[in-house]
């Protein structure tokens, strides 16, 4: 707390918080020291782990720092992910014409380093959810018989998450901060990239973070039908209603997260064998499900979707 006051990094309670009173952040300056350590201990190329510290930092001046119009920081987003994205496939030496993907690619990327940064509102979801999805990285890349090094780096991160986890549950005595959440989500989709040896395997792993990719899109379906503007803070994810309007302990939902990631990524895993269409049926079926719960949710507590 006394650090935290002194850097200007003391999460204050306010209305959209799930939280009641002063805590610290910047918990992700240990899992971006890990970072930096194992990428070059494994000799990772630069430009991946580069691209990564510039986002973290980012989160953390703009986020955890200071509050930076979240125009100007998507803007420097896409600007971290087209670095990497460029670079990715100049390494693999790619055609000129393929580097149309890079914008897709960045959409990716940046999505997915924002939807960790938004469902990282509780206590232990950020951590339970890095340690599982990092730990299935490193499980799918040793079974598929992938580059070593990023097994281990993937592995690293899980036990950095998992050790952030000693601080923030059952009770948070130090938030993750945007410095840490931008960094996981921004890293968990640049090792998918890297990975990926085709659409089956992208989608494979993009499974692995499936509840955040659920819990966002749907909070975003549910706030566009209310007409109520995408980039205004709020406090009305899922994961946030069942913590505070249906009082539901952080560890529990955060554990129930946790699980549900653990049984959608297994599953994901198993069915890769049938194809692609087998896949995204799968998660069709555990997208309607998570929908249908939303609803449901939505519906109980009216006045929070509202």
């Amino acid at each position: 707390m006394k650090y935290g006051g002194i850097i200007g990094t003391i999460d204050k309670p306010n209305g959209r918080s799930s939280h009641y009173k002063e805590v610290p952040k910047g918990g992700g300056f240990g899992i971006l020291g890990a970072l930096i350590f194992f990428s070059l201990t494994l000799e990772i190329p630069i430009f991946i782990w580069i691209s990564v510290l510039i986002m973290s930092l980012i989160g953390f001046w703009g986020g955890d720092r200071s509050n930076m119009p979240a125009t100007q920081r998507l803007f420097m987003h896409f600007g971290c992910s087209l670095f990497f994205s460029a670079f990715f496939l100049y390494s693999n030496q790619a055609a000129f014409s393929t580097y149309i993907i890079c914008l897709p690619i960045s959409v990716f990327i940046v999505g997915t380093a924002n939807f960790y940064n938004f469902m990282d509102g509780i206590d232990g979801i950020a951590g339970i959810t890095g340690f599982i999805g990092f730990s299935l990285v490193a499980f799918y890349n040793k079974i598929a018989g992938m580059e070593a090094v990023y097994g281990v780096l993937s592995l690293s991160m899980a036990f950095a998450c998992l050790g952030f986890l000693c601080f923030n549950l059952p009770k948070a005595r130090i938030f993750l901060g945007d410095v840490g959440s931008i960094l996981l989500g921004f890293l968990f989709a640049c090792l998918i990239i890297v990975l990926s040896e085709d659409i089956v395997d992208f989608f494979v792993m993009s499974g692995f973070l499936a509840p955040f990719y659920f819990d966002e899109i749907f909070t975003m379906i549910f706030r566009m039908k209310n007409k109520e503007p995408l980039l205004k803070p709020h406090r009305k994810h899922i994961y946030q209603i069942l913590a505070n309007e249906a009082g539901i302990g952080h560890c529990k939902v955060s554990l129930g997260y946790g699980f549900l990631q653990l049984v959608i990524g297994v599953s994901a895993i198993s069915i890769k064998p049938a194809g692609l269409f087998f896949l995204l049926g799968i998660y069709l079926i555990y997208s309607l499900i998570f929908a249908g719960f939303s609803i449901i949710i939505h519906k109980k507590f009216p006045l929070n979707a509202n």
